[in-house]
């Protein structure tokens, strides 16, 4: 299954989910989908490199060990992102009314699919 696929399978998995994308840590977009547009994907890969640093710190000064996933809850939309690997990540922008438990669930069953990849 190549990276499209399993971002098109994820969104369309999800009620409210609208679009998905694969981020380098970096915060570089490797691939996305988009079945609606609520948020600029570009603009969320250049913070995510930032939210990923921040987050990744505060677990460890936390003592909570490797952060492997994080939302973000707005009015607009939620944001989930899941690590694949050290260095990339597979994000989820879902609808205020959509399925976050489900976002989450799906998005555990899609890394495995392509962390092969990287």
């Amino acid at each position: 299954m190549n990276f499209l696929e399993v971002l098109k399978e994820t969104v369309d998995k999800v009620e409210g989910a609208v679009s998905s994308m694969i981020i380098a840590a970096d915060g570089i977009p490797v691939q996305e989908y988009i079945s609606e547009r609520l948020i600029d994907l570009t603009g969320l890969g250049a913070e995510a490199s930032a939210m990923i640093r921040d987050i990744g710190n505060a677990a460890e000064n936390l003592g909570l060990g490797e952060a492997r996933e994080f939302s973000i809850i707005s009015d607009k939309c939620g944001i989930i992102m899941r690590k694949i690997n050290a260095e990339y990540y597979l994000a989820l922008v879902i609808k205020p009314e959509g399925n976050y438990g489900k976002g989450r669930f799906v998005l555990k069953t899609a890394v495995p699919k392509i962390e092969g990849e990287f």
